[in-house]
């Protein structure tokens, strides 16, 4: 069973690995912009995909891949 990770703010660390690459979950099928893309790029967001249940992780840290979920 995968520990479930939480927080109230966006981590400035990722809680697993300490990690300062921690990037807002984007859901949804976004329109292509280059700002979307520079976003990307920068580690700022990731891309959640289309499917939301309601309990969906908020965070992901970039280098473990570990996902924060809101309070």
């Amino acid at each position: 069973m995968r520990k479930r990770y939480e927080s109230a703010n966006k981590p400035s660390q990722c809680p697993k690995c300490g990690s300062e690459r921690v990037a807002r979950i984007l859901y949804g099928e976004p329109i292509g912009s280059e700002s979307l893309m520079a976003d990307l790029k920068a580690g700022r967001i990731v891309l959640g995909g289309c499917c939301i249940t309601g309990d969906d992780p908020i965070w992901q840290c970039l280098s473990c891949e570990t996902e924060i979920y809101k309070i």
